[in-house]
């Protein structure tokens, strides 16, 4: 995905006036993907300069994208991985390069360690011995659990449920246990799902869903409670974190403030799309027992259950509040959509 020029709107970031240093030169890993794009975008309309890892070679060598500069580099097993042409004269990275969650439906905890673990631990270490300051970690409120009926805070127990949280909460560990926390810091983020144009897996089945809005099953889920995190409001957090010195060796949980029922998400979806929503409203109970029969309930869980996340922390710590709402958030996603798809 290329960089999404005229997305990031000009965000004042507030840098600490007594602290020694502050980061210019910021390394992102993952740099094409769907969070990784937006992000380069906007750390080179703050002024950073930017080192973008990417999987394959740009069509010009050695392209600028947006003032960024590109680094071919394949992520690999840690034995394979040598970062340097990565980290030269950096002072922060923010990897977010791992194998997603849809990518790795039906694999084993051991087999994703290579990408989501031990490359990321390799990072860390590497980055460490390069004098970097900063190692910035996008994690998932997954390490979590998939629900719960309370707001799930910082120092909930961990509670993966599947493969990829998994490895999420190994590469967590490991890291805290990898860097020293002196010399280099380490910040953990994680949010929860997290929606925007060109949004893959289940939120991109809902864009593509509002093309036509057809009838769903889901008029009735109407109890359940959830947080998602806008790309928009998730990007300028982690502005927020790269600049703040109380961000240091912590762990966030970063949402929208707004939380809503799966029956009002989709009709907030269809309402942007400009089409009427068409919600059956079938007893929960119901729909959950024909998932039980197709073998189904960990895809339902998604949508009956809830699952919130308490962002106090980022609030009082670091003074940070979501500039979008929810419903914003939403439109914006739509629209965006809607246009990319009349582009031939």
């Amino acid at each position: 995905m290329p960089f999404m020029s005229g997305y990031w709107p000009t965000i004042p970031v507030i840098l600490p006036m007594d602290r020694p240093h502050v980061p210019s030169r910021v390394v992102v890993t993952g740099a094409t993907g769907f969070i990784g794009s937006v992000l380069c975008a906007a750390l080179v309309d703050h002024g950073y300069q930017v080192t973008a890892q990417c999987r394959r070679r740009p069509e010009r060598d050695e392209v600028v994208s947006g003032g960024a500069r590109w680094v071919p580099l394949e992520v690999r097993t840690a034995s394979a991985m040598d970062w340097r042409s990565l980290l030269e004269d950096a002072d922060v990275v923010i990897h977010l390069a791992a194998r997603a969650h849809e990518g790795t439906s039906g694999q084993s905890r051991s087999h994703l360690r290579a990408i989501n673990v031990e490359a990321a631990v390799s990072l860390a270490q590497q980055a460490y011995e390069a004098g970097i300051r900063r190692f910035v970690y996008l994690s998932s409120i997954g390490v979590l659990g998939r629900s719960g009926l309370a707001p799930l805070t910082e120092t909930r127990a961990p509670a993966p449920a599947d493969p990829y949280a998994w490895s999420k909460y190994e590469a967590e560990r490991a890291l805290w246990e990898a860097i020293p926390g002196t010399a280099m810091s380490l910040t953990v983020i994680r949010p929860p799902l997290v929606y925007g144009p060109n949004a893959p897996g289940n939120f991109g089945r809902l864009l593509a869903w509002t093309r036509h809005c057809r009838p769903l099953p889901l008029g009735g889920v109407t109890d359940n409670e959830r947080s998602f995190v806008g790309l928009h409001n998730l990007v300028d957090f982690i502005l927020r974190v790269l600049t703040h010195p109380q961000a240091e060796n912590q762990v966030f949980h970063v949402a929208d403030e707004e939380t809503v029922s799966t029956a009002a998400l989709l009709q907030m979806l269809a309402r942007a799309a400009g089409h009427d929503p068409k919600l059956l409203r079938i007893p929960p109970g119901m729909l959950r027992a024909g998932a039980r029969l197709v073998g189904r309930t960990g895809s339902l869980d998604r949508l009956l259950g809830s699952l919130t996340v308490d962002t106090r922390k980022a609030r009082e710590m670091l003074g940070w509040r979501p500039p979008l709402s929810l419903e914003a958030g939403l439109h914006d996603a739509v629209a965006r959509h809607v246009h990319s798809e009349a582009i031939p």
